[in-house]
């Protein structure tokens, strides 16, 4: 009898260690895919609401400028990005109104605009003989036609006082327009609260504009959740969920909601609530995963199924939350604001919360001359890791997904986007002397300093983060730093006499440049994540490099380091407690840290390579 071979040449027992290998590999691809589709997704967004920004700027300057065929060409260009884009929509009714001479409903959103009401795009200018309401009329719609919305309100306004019985249809039809357009211009600036309060005028004038009043009230309900943002967490989240269930896609919400519940998750941690920190942690996966955000995550949920003792509980440490802050201490104000610095107490306490994150950092290699940029996890005893080659002044966005840098490649030079999870490399510019950058809270912008020009005088720009974008010129400057908590830039300059040098603060405009220190020595100066202070480094004060902090609101100078030695280029701890600085004080370059309010310092970190070079580096302190 001839005896059956077996189905198959692996034993059966075999199989039974195949099969769930094989659907955990499978599970992990998925997963991988997945994570890097949503990645990608995300990345595709920020870009296109940066063409869409970049377009509906071209499309408002070719209208001024008369040229009604090219922005007709760029508003297009946004509706292929964004179709149904308020802004585009009325934008193109505006233009067909200047051609038409019709009139029409203003834009429902604040970031919309209204229609233009004039024949030729050009008011026609007024007769001698004209009588003044006339006159004052051609003046309005000139204003208006131009773009010069708050001229042509101010016009109206006193056309309206003198001779109420004026067309007054027509004035109240600009006029309610001219409000709704001015208001577009002050949101798009970053200046909200402005903006809502010329929405409330245009509406004084037409409140059955229901478009336009619900677009408000989403407006305000942003703006007063940016009140608790930073502040209370659980509040903020709260808020921040009703505006994302709404309109995912409205502002940065979805952004904001993710940093959000990752630092909620972080507040309650503080206060031991293990198990709703590692639900909030879950809900932030659910809508975005940062890295070590999973494995924090399942730290919690261990901590919620086996709480810890009270005796094994250090409520001073903790982990910085991923995409996030936590609060910094709050500090005693100035009685009196001042520019003379204070001395940090050395017998301070340490302002609290345990030296975490990573340091990125800048060196020359002993051997090869290259320069890096090194990643140092705190904590660790180990070696930094290089992060990339021919570079120096790392920054990394406030997402933790691309970092920017000074490259010094002889056929990259200039600013460039590195994506350290996909090895993405984007070049931003292409000036060797292009330097300094620093990213916006949002992450689509970036400042920084150069001296491009034929004059070879350093000016701060401010640029898309794109391929190949324009960089905008804002004035004279050195060393900007972005605020993470506002639109603020900090930069080394002076006023417009070239007097009065020190640390000023701008917005990303360039516009309300306000002096913070008078000390023209002052420079490299960076943020506290929440913007109350600033910590700068100043050889014009004591006759030494010493590390300094100013409070942004007083203008109170405190003195952190004291040592004779070089104490340079600082960066603040995530959670604002600490300033990192580099240092020789002990006779060879490294990495040190003192408390934000004063006080000892402590040794984070040896430099790897040589740093002689330091003004050139740059140091930044990361989650």
């Amino acid at each position: 009898m001839t005896q059956r071979r077996p189905n198959t040449i692996f034993p059966s027992w075999l199989l039974w260690v195949i099969g769930p290998v094989t659907v955990l590999a499978a599970a992990v691809i998925v997963l991988a895919v997945v994570l890097g589709i949503q990645a990608g997704q995300r990345q595709i967004e920020i870009q296109r609401r940066q063409q869409v920004g970049i377009a509906l700027q071209r499309a408002t300057d070719y209208r001024t400028e008369g040229n009604l065929e090219a922005a007709l060409a760029e508003y297009q260009r946004v509706l292929m990005l964004d179709p149904g884009n308020a802004a585009a929509v009325a934008g193109i009714e505006s233009l067909l109104q200047m051609a038409g001479g019709g009139q029409g409903e203003a834009g429902s959103t604040l970031a919309g605009t209204a229609p233009v009401t004039s024949t030729n795009g050009t008011a026609a200018p007024a007769s001698p003989d004209q009588p003044p309401q006339e006159a004052a009329w051609t003046a309005a719609q000139d204003a208006y036609t131009h773009g010069r919305w708050q001229d042509a309100i101010d016009i109206l306004l006193r056309l309206q006082a003198e001779d109420p019985a004026f067309q007054p249809e027509r004035v109240q039809e600009m006029l309610f327009n001219a409000y709704v357009n001015l208001a577009a211009e002050k949101d798009q600036a970053g200046l909200l609260e402005e903006a809502l309060a010329l929405v409330d005028k245009a509406l004084a004038l037409r409140p059955t504009a229901s478009e336009l009043r619900a677009a408000r009230t989403q407006a305000a309900q942003y703006l007063d959740m940016l009140s608790y943002y930073g502040v209370d967490w659980g509040r903020t989240v709260q808020m921040l969920e009703e505006l994302y269930q709404r309109d995912p896609s409205y502002r940065d919400v979805a952004e904001r909601l993710v940093t959000a519940r990752y630092a909620y998750g972080e507040s309650l941690a503080d206060d031991g609530a293990w198990c709703l920190a590692a639900e909030e942690y879950t809900a932030a996966i659910g809508l975005e995963v940062r890295p070590g955000s999973i494995a924090r995550r399942d730290e919690l949920q261990a901590l919620c199924e086996n709480p810890p003792t009270a005796a094994t509980v250090d409520p001073g440490e903790g982990t910085a939350a991923p995409g996030q802050a936590t609060q910094a201490a709050e500090t005693s104000p100035a009685a009196i604001a001042t520019d003379a610095p204070v001395t940090g107490s050395t017998s301070a306490a340490p302002a609290g919360g345990s030296l975490s994150g990573r340091l990125l950092y800048s060196a020359v290699d002993a051997v090869t001359g290259q320069t890096h940029i090194y990643l140092q996890p705190l904590g660790s005893d180990g070696p930094p890791t290089i992060l990339v080659s021919d570079g120096q002044q790392p920054a990394l966005r406030p997402d933790g997904q691309r970092l920017v840098y000074r490259n010094l490649r002889d056929d990259m030079r200039g600013l460039t986007g590195y994506d350290p999870a996909t090895g993405l490399s984007l070049r931003f510019t292409k000036f060797a002397e292009d330097s300094l950058p620093s990213w916006n809270r949002e992450g689509n912008r970036l400042a920084f300093a150069s001296n491009r020009e034929g004059d070879r005088r350093w000016r701060i720009y401010v640029m898309w983060a794109d391929v190949d974008a324009e960089a905008t010129s804002m004035g004279f400057g050195e060393s900007p730093d972005w605020s993470p908590a506002g639109d603020r830039i900090v930069f080394r300059g002076c006023d417009e006499t070239g007097n009065r040098c020190g640390l000023w603060t701008m917005t990303g405009t360039g516009a309300d440049r306000k002096p913070l220190t008078t000390v023209p020595a002052d420079t490299r100066p960076v943020w506290a994540p929440d913007g109350s202070f600033v910590a700068f480094m100043s050889d014009g004060r004591d006759g030494n490099f010493d590390i300094y902090r100013v409070d942004a609101s007083g203008g109170q100078v405190t003195r952190l380091t004291t040592e004779a030695a070089v104490d340079v280029l600082p960066a603040v701890s995530p959670d604002g407690r600490w300033v990192a600085f580099l240092s020789n004080r002990n006779g060879a370059w490294a990495i040190w840290a003192v408390p934000s309010t004063g006080g000892d310092a402590r040794l984070l970190a040896q430099i790897e390579g040589n740093i002689d070079n330091w003004h050139e580096q740059g140091i930044q302190w990361v989650r």
